[in-house]
C-alpha cells in the first residue's frame, strides 16, 4: 500500500479533515493527490503532515512499508526459533545500550521486544524498569492503535508491570472504536491482545485488575462471525468464575468444544492457563 494511502486511513481514523491535516503544509487539492496515488509528496511535507496526526516518522515509515529489510528483527526471529537464549540474551543487552546512547523510542521499542523474547525462552526478565516507565510513557501518547502498536504491546506483555499493562490495555478498550474501523484485521488483533493482556495479569495474580479489564471487554460488541474471540471471551470469564468459586466447569467445557472442533492448539493453550491458575 503506497504512504499516501496509509496517511489517508490514519487521518479519516482521528476524523481530521484535508483541509486541517493541509493548513500550513500543502493545498489541499495537493494532498488529497497524494493520498489518492495521483501525485507526490516531497519526504519534509510528509514528516510535517505526520506531526498533525501526532505519528513519529519511525512509526510511520514502519507503517507504510517504507523501511527496507529489517535485518536486527530477522535476527531476532532466527535465535527465537533456534532457542538460541545466549544469543537472545546478547542481543537483547546490545539493544537496550543502543537505545541508552540513541534515546530513541523506536530504539526502545526493540530492546523491548528483545527482552520478551529473550524472557520466553530463560524466564529472566532483563528489561529494566526506568525503561519500562518510558515506553509506558510512549505507549500513553499513542493515538492510533494500528497493528505495529498492537504487536509491540502484545509481544511485551510478559516483561512490562501489571499497572502498565493494565493502563495500557484500559487505553486501548477506549480506544476500540477507532480500530473497529480500521478494519476486520485491526480489530482482531486488538481484541486478541487485550485477551493477552488479561491472562498476563491472571498468571501474575493480579486477579482484581484482570476482572476491571475483563469488565471493559464485556462491554465490546463482538461480530457473530468472530467465533474465535467470542469463546476466547467465554473462556477468561470462566477462568475468572473458577478463581472466585472453584467451579471449572466452564473453562472444561469450552475446552472440549474446542478439541471436538478440531481447534487443538486453541484447546492446549486454554488449558494451560487453567492449570495455571489451579
Amino acid at each position: 500500500m503506497q504512504s499516501g494511502n496509509e496517511f489517508k486511513q490514519l487521518r479519516k481514523m482521528q476524523h481530521i479533515t484535508l483541509k486541517e491535516a493541509a493548513a500550513g503544509i500543502c493545498s489541499i487539492q495537493m494532498l488529497s493527490r497524494w493520498e489518492n496515488n495521483q501525485g507526490h509528496m516531497d519526504f519534509n511535507r510528509v514528516l510535517k503532515l505526520c506531526e498533525k496526526l501526532n505519528l513519529s516518522a519511525t512509526k510511520y515509515i514502519a507503517l507504510a512499508k517504507l523501511d527496507p529489510q529489517d535485518h536486527i528483527a530477522q535476527i531476532l526471529e532466527e535465535s527465537w526459533s533456534n532457542h538460541d537464549k545466549d544469543y537472545l540474551e546478547k542481543l537483547a543487552q546490545a539493544a537496550l545500550n543502543k537505545y541508552q546512547l540513541s534515546q530513541d523510542p523506536f530504539d526502545l521499542d526493540y530492546a523491548a521486544i528483545a527482552c520478551s523474547l529473550y524472557y520466553k525462552s530463560s524466564q529472566h526478565n532483563i528489561f529494566p524498569i526506568a525503561q519500562q516507565n518510558e515506553l509506558n510513557c510512549q505507549l500513553n501518547k499513542v493515538t492510533v492503535w494500528g497493528h505495529e502498536f498492537l504487536s509491540l504491546f502484545a509481544n511485551i506483555i510478559p516483561i512490562i508491570s501489571p499497572r502498565i499493562i493494565y493502563q495500557t490495555a484500559a487505553q486501548i478498550s477506549s480506544n476500540i472504536s477507532f480500530i473497529k474501523k480500521a478494519g476486520e484485521n485491526t480489530f482482531h488483533f486488538g481484541i486478541a491482545a487485550l485477551f493477552e493482556a488479561v491472562i498476563g495479569l491472571i498468571t501474575r495474580n493480579q486477579f482484581k485488575l484482570a476482572d476491571q479489564l475483563l469488565t471493559r471487554i464485556n462491554q465490546i460488541d463482538l461480530p457473530d462471525n468472530e467465533m474465535l474471540l467470542v469463546v476466547g471471551r467465554n473462556f477468561l470469564n470462566a477462568i475468572l468464575t473458577f478463581h472466585n468459586t472453584a467451579n471449572d466447569t466452564a473453562a472444561i467445557s469450552i475446552i472440549h468444544f474446542l478439541t471436538s472442533m478440531n481447534m487443538q492448539t486453541t484447546a492446549t493453550y486454554f488449558l494451560k492457563i487453567l492449570n495455571q491458575v489451579k
